[in-house]
């Protein structure tokens, strides 16, 4: 005796669900604001005063963390950034590569990082809302 199999309809209402939930459940995350990113590479480390350098000892991120911190932060303008973020005093530095070309940026400690097109002077802001430390009320 055989089993029997549900109907092709629902066969194919199983098929675009799990097509649709796949994503999801595999842990693909969206790519952020810079769209995917590829070739990461630090180019330089530091400190924007020599007395805060034993805070910056730990302060090196990996390629991989870099492309992390891209994927879940936010386009921010200078005074958010000065409203709700505090200002690392370390930062790392390099250059990645998007679908529109190849970008510098530095990312610093407390969860903010600029990007600038390779050679250019405009610069874009980031930030990580989960490192958000609004000093005043909502």
């Amino acid at each position: 005796m055989s089993t029997p199999h549900p109907p092709a309809s629902s066969r194919r209402l199983h098929w675009m669900l799990a097509g649709l939930l796949l994503p999801f459940t595999v842990g693909a995350a969206p790519p952020g604001p810079l769209g995917t990113i590829s070739d990461v590479r630090i180019t330089g480390q530091g400190v924007d005063t020599p007395s805060d350098a034993p805070l910056c000892e730990s302060f090196k991120p990996t390629p991989r963390e870099v492309v992390a911190f891209f994927r879940h932060a936010v386009v921010i303008t200078p005074r958010q950034e000065h409203a709700y973020f505090l200002h690392g005093p370390c930062y790392v530095e390099g250059t990645l590569r998007t679908r529109y070309g190849q970008w510098r940026w530095r990312l610093r400690n407390f969860g903010t990082a600029s990007v600038s097109v390779d050679g250019g002077e405009d610069a874009f802001l980031f930030a990580d809302p989960r490192q958000e430390s609004s000093l005043g009320d909502d």
